[in-house]
């Protein structure tokens, strides 16, 4: 999650500059920053064991990414004038996010995994 969240940050650091004149090249940055964050995420894990529970969380923090944003801001800003453009903003970065984390795959490192293999080369190498 780290991966997206700080290249998502590093995108909308890039669109800064669009923001004004051209908000959906901004937007555009803020995406794509977290779909090469789930990139390079894949990158980092590929020799990494598939989990198969991993769908199941990606699902659920996905819905997490895509309703949460929104409801925040219909809190804070309300439904009326701007508050309106606001909260589909806010869906529109945990739509970003939700891509992100789609990208990024279903390898996960496991600490149990990798104890049982460093207790398989420990055994065989007092085998030999």
């Amino acid at each position: 999650m780290w991966y997206i969240a700080y290249s998502a940050l590093a995108g909308a650091f890039a669109s800064i500059p669009w923001l004004t004149h051209l908000p959906a090249l901004g937007l555009v940055a803020i995406l794509a920053g977290c779909v090469i964050g789930g990139l390079i995420f894949r990158i980092r894990s590929r020799s990494w064991p598939h989990d198969p529970k991993v769908r199941h969380r990606q699902l659920l923090y996905s819905l997490i990414a895509v309703s949460f944003p929104p409801a925040g801001l219909f809190v804070l800003a309300g439904p009326n004038a701007q508050g309106f453009g606001i909260i589909l903003l806010g869906a529109a970065l945990g739509a970003f996010v939700a891509c992100g984390i789609f990208v990024s795959g279903t390898r996960r490192y496991s600490m149990v995994n990798e104890r049982l293999r460093q207790i398989e080369t420990n055994d065989q190498s007092t085998i030999e």
